[in-house]
């Protein structure tokens, strides 16, 4: 075959019944082509071809493997092609030209459904199984045999240093045929799925490729010594568990397949698994001598090793959206739904105990609970804000404040929401000892804090202000016994408040920084008549799916609040309740700046200052300061309004007093 002949016409192609019922094909004008162009038409120009002899696989050259495409412009070589048998130099001198020879019939079907593109491929027939024809795109393995789970052959693959007979008469008499005479499909190494009971060579096992990569477990030395391969161990470690150290925390953290979850794990228990690694190797490899490293300093050695492979510090701070249930990873595109498998990319140390059911419901839950409560402004933004606890973040950054008078249902909401996002995420805040040392210690991992049933002075305590930071993005610090760094905590909480009566917020001049961060919501229904005992859990049993759907929707809402306006769609009347609260936080300023006036002439003492204030409280139905607070916040709103000091000795009847010169209350007598 010169390359001046002239080009082949190209080959009709039918499909007639085997006896097999194997969809046998040939060539209509298979009678006009001899053999060497019938293949090279199927296979392409650039298939090196072999002479095999007859009833034989072997071919009929010395150094068979180096032949190529020169010998295919001899027409001597083509001629003597044709003697006998003829098969097919694979691999690279082929184009990449690649074959799997199954070995049984049976196994034939079951390949194939794995791999259904390799049905249109070329397919040919020996006496038994059959070999699929391929070009490899990419790398791929040099001729390898396959066995089966016990050790049996069950075919192997055909590459370079391989050759597989196409034409001719097979050892046991009978003739090769082509069953499909379509042209190889290109396809990647890497494309093939492969029946899971077969064994395959070139996929080296977990011990081989941490060899491969980190040398062998033990190293001898030419003495007889032995020195431990503290890498190679700490490699299998990383292998065979998904684990992370937290460096800004001082935590280990290991992924589970079941639960998708990081949990926790402790140091000393990372240990036992290496004491019982080395004991293992020790038996493995036929070395008692490696006992004698079973001891705390090894393993404290390797412990330290595997830290600092797998340090990541503030990995969960990057973690996708997400909400972790019981069944999956809930994702969200647009105003879509979609639960997904548990993957660790999800980053997830948060779960929800409820499954998803889509079409769960929650009629006790709004019925019972929340419309005899709340206005349906309210139910909205409260199952927005509801959603943001689901989510485990607070991108809005406001934190929930539910007051209103006792038996109304706001403790026993806050713990349904507690009992729905799972327990374990949720931490106690007390705002009397936020400012100690180990206090910020308590709400690493959680993604609520709550205050229920709190005193009217819970955001009165200095440590209040820490509130802000703790829903504000800020980065936090907290010290953690035995760990010399500070531990970093990002401020992205959740945060919900109950009260009976109105709060009062140490504003500390600050008062648009609350006022970005409140949502207020307020119970102005009487209390049912008749309480339910344990009402909380009979709502969780019944319809804990049914909420977790209720949040899910809320959590739409609100990312679609975020998305068009940054921040949560309030209503004018839930604007003004925030500002109702900052007002009575910030009452002594009011009183100041609008019952008070400068007059020269005049005076009034602290004592008379007071009792206005009450009154004035009373009037716009706040809850007055304790008088402590009265006297410290007088002397500074009136120095700051008025430009007054507080004087000692404002005369009155038989006694000095402390109180203002040159100030009245407005409307006063000169």
């Amino acid at each position: 075959m010169n390359k001046t002949e002239e080009p082949r016409e190209p080959v009709q192609i039918i499909i007639e019944t085997c006896t097999n019922t194997t969809a046998c094909i040939r060539s209509e004008n298979s009678s006009q082509l001899n053999p060497v162009d019938r293949i090279l038409g199927l296979l392409g120009d650039k298939t090196v071809l072999l002479p095999v002899l007859s009833k034989t696989k072997q071919p009929n050259l010395k150094n068979w493997q180096n032949t190529t495409l020169r010998e295919m412009q001899d027409n001597n070589y083509l001629q003597h092609l044709q003697t006998g048998n003829i098969g097919v130099l694979l691999g690279k001198e082929s184009d990449n030209l690649c074959a799997i020879d199954i070995d049984d019939d049976d196994s034939v079907e079951p390949f194939l459904e794995l791999n259904p593109r390799l049905r249109s491929t070329t397919r040919t027939k020996g006496a038994r199984g059959v070999q699929l024809w391929i070009r490899c795109n990419g790398e791929y393995p040099k001729v390898t045999k396959i066995e089966n789970e016990e050790g049996h052959p069950c075919g192997e693959w055909r590459a370079d240093g391989g050759q597989s007979v196409i034409h001719g008469i097979h050892p046991s008499g009978v003739e090769y045929r082509i069953l499909v005479a379509t042209s190889p499909i290109l396809i990647a190494f890497s494309e093939i799925t492969w029946p899971s009971d077969w064994q395959l060579p070139w996929v080296k096992s977990p011990y081989d490729r941490i060899v491969d990569e980190e040398g062998p477990p033990v190293l001898e030395a030419a003495n007889g010594g032995i020195t431990l391969n503290q890498m190679f161990f700490v490699t299998k470690y990383t292998q065979e568990h998904k684990c992370i150290y937290h460096g800004s925390e001082g935590e280990f953290y290991e992924y589970s397949q079941n639960t998708g979850l990081y949990s926790k794990i402790s140091k000393e228990t990372i240990k036992r698994r290496f004491l019982d690694e080395l004991k293992n190797a020790a038996k493995v490899l036929g070395m008692p001598q490696l006992q004698i490293l079973r001891k705390d300093s090894t393993v404290t050695s390797l412990l330290a090793l595997l830290q600092s492979v797998v340090e990541q510090s503030r990995i969960f701070d990057e973690k996708p959206e997400a909400i972790h249930v019981a069944n999956g990873m809930i994702c969200f595109e647009e105003d879509k739904v979609l639960l997904k498998s548990f993957h660790p990319s999800f980053l997830s140390r948060n779960a929800c105990p409820y499954q998803y059911v889509p079409t769960a419901t929650c009629n006790r839950f709004l019925t019972e609970l929340l419309q005899p409560a709340l206005r349906e402004e309210d139910i909205n933004m409260l199952q927005k804000w509801a959603g943001s606890v689901l989510l485990g973040n607070n991108k809005a950054q406001r934190l929930m404040m539910l007051l209103g008078s006792a038996g109304g249902g706001k403790s026993t909401l806050m713990t349904v929401l507690e009992g729905v996002i799972g327990s374990q995420n949720v931490a106690q805040m007390r705002t009397e000892h936020l400012g100690e040392r180990f206090e910020l210690l308590s709400f690493v991992g959680k993604t609520l804090l709550t205050g229920k049933d709190v005193a009217a002075e819970f955001l009165r305590h200095k440590g209040a202000s820490t509130i802000k930071s703790l829903v504000g993005g800020d980065l936090l610090e907290a010290e953690k016994k035995g760990f010399n760094n500070r531990v970093q905590i990002r401020g992205n909480f959740n945060i919900g408040i109950t009260c009976n009566a109105d709060l009062v917020i140490r504003l500390e001049g600050d008062v648009d920084a609350w006022r970005r961060r409140l949502l207020v919501l307020r119970y102005v229904a009487p209390p049912p008549k008749k309480r339910i005992s344990g009402f909380d859990q009979e709502l969780l049993k019944q319809e804990g799916a049914g909420i977790l759907r209720w949040m899910v929707e809320g959590a739409i809402a609100l990312i679609r609040d975020l998305r068009t306006h940054g921040d949560y769609v309030l209503t004018e009347r839930q604007q003004d309740q925030i500002e109702a609260l900052l007002d009575q936080s910030d009452s002594i300023k009011l009183f100041v700046r609008d019952c008070l006036e400068r007059s020269e002439g005049t005076d009034v003492t602290k004592k008379e200052l007071e009792q206005e204030y009450c009154e004035y409280c009373d009037t716009m139905g706040w809850s007055p300061l304790s008088t402590r607070e009265i006297s410290q916040q007088l002397n500074d709103k009136i120095l700051k309004i008025h430009k007054v000091s507080c004087s000692h000795d404002i005369r009155r009847i038989g006694s000095q007093q402390r109180g203002f010169r040159g100030i009245r209350m407005k409307g006063g007598a000169q």
